[in-house]
């Protein structure tokens, strides 16, 4: 599992539209919100669905957010996402080793799902390890979190960082 203010590792996700969407896009342009989800689970579909209402909350972060699978996901995860989530395949399954580590990584699937935020210069400023029973962070945590990570700099104490 990554540690608070790591640079993250490099994501590549394959997108259903042909596109390889990868986090370090984004460098110096926009916060990541980052969640590894299961490819077919109603629960992390609703997560994403709140993400997705929390649209404008992004957009005013300048936060993208983007979820991983290691499958195709379902078509239920997929549309919960609308367009202001990108959803992509980890088709290796690299990031999700490099993010969750390998306790994380089941057979054919993630053991549980986890969040991460990072700034927008890849260092990672929050993270969440979801339990068994799908207790996603709500959006106004994160929301919280990325505000911290958008007015910390590196002499700055970010109190998302003493939590």
């Amino acid at each position: 599992m990554l540690k608070l203010r790591q640079m993250l590792p490099p994501l590549s996700l394959h997108v259903s539209d042909g596109r390889i969407v990868r986090g370090w896009d984004f460098k110096q342009k926009k916060n990541l919100i980052i969640a590894f989800l299961h490819n077919d689970c109603a629960l992390c579909a609703e997560f994403l669905r709140h993400m997705a209402l929390r649209s404008m909350t992004w957009r005013e972060n300048d936060a993208v957010v983007l979820a991983a699978t290691l499958a195709q996901p379902s078509r239920v995860l997929a549309e919960s996402a609308k367009e202001d989530v990108i959803v992509g395949v980890d088709p290796s399954g690299r990031a999700a080793l490099e993010f969750l580590g390998k306790q994380s990584l089941g057979p054919s699937d993630l053991v549980r799902p986890a969040v991460f935020l990072s700034d927008r210069y890849g260092e990672l400023a929050a993270m969440w390890e979801v339990n068994g029973d799908h207790n996603f962070p709500e959006p106004a945590e994160i929301a919280k979190h990325l505000q911290y990570a958008e007015m910390s700099c590196d002499s700055c104490a970010n109190p998302a960082w003493e939590d």
